[in-house]
């Protein structure tokens, strides 16, 4: 059994998640208020956010090549990376250093190369290798949820990893902080290849800070 899924988002009203001004305080109240035991992203996601927001050129000091010491009353949640082609190797010491996450786990497959699980292991990040050329998502979580007692995951991430969690049939419940514009065509959309209809059940709609809603929808199996 894996772990209850959510996925979170920010999106303009025709779902684009880019070109348009993210209100990071709503995304990220609301996401933290959805209490995770580890927050999912896709390693493009990941490593957008490193040139966005932080100096990519800050280098890899010696403490960063540790694991933190795991405190039994420690709340935060795991940051948990789908990385299985590398994209994040001498990067991830950015985000074993963030202060709303307690560590980083990453998710690898049988093709992952072998320099990065060697960088993993020298710089001791737990990784789950599930999966032959790609990572298998539901293998990947129970084991999430077995080793590292993680029973809510909330899905922080671009399209492509949403899209498959919901087309796996792995998502629970969408929720998304939707903003009051409209992008049109040029930017990537959420839930533009989820493979089929899906039937949702809407649980909250709530109003919030300018103009935006946040809607939360359990997906029906």
């Amino acid at each position: 059994m894996y772990p209850e899924v959510i996925i979170h988002n920010s999106v303009s009203l025709d779902h684009a998640v880019r070109g348009f001004d993210v209100d990071l305080g709503l995304h990220y109240g609301a996401l933290l208020a959805l209490e995770p035991g580890a927050l999912l992203a896709g390693s493009a996601t990941a490593k957008s956010g490193i040139e966005m927001f932080m100096d990519i050129r800050e280098p890899e000091e010696a403490s960063d090549r540790h694991r933190p010491e795991m405190r039994s009353d420690d709340r935060r949640p795991i940051s948990v990376f789908v990385d299985s082609r590398g994209v994040l190797k001498d990067l991830l010491h950015f985000y074993r250093n963030m202060e709303y996450t307690k560590d980083v786990v990453v998710l690898v497959s049988e093709t992952t190369p072998e320099d990065y699980l060697d960088y993993l292991r020298e710089r001791e990040y737990p990784f789950v290798r599930c999966g032959r050329e790609r990572v298998d998502l539901k293998a990947a979580l129970r084991e999430l949820r077995e080793r590292f007692g993680v029973s809510r995951v909330v899905s922080d991430s671009g399209p492509d990893l949403n899209d498959v969690l919901i087309r796996e049939g792995i998502a629970d419940t969408i929720s998304l902080i939707v903003h009051p514009v409209i992008v049109g065509d040029g930017e990537k959309k959420l839930f533009g290849r989820v493979g089929g209809r899906v039937t949702l059940e809407l649980q909250k709609a709530m109003p919030m800070e300018q103009g935006t809603v946040h809607l939360v929808y359990a997906v029906k199996k």
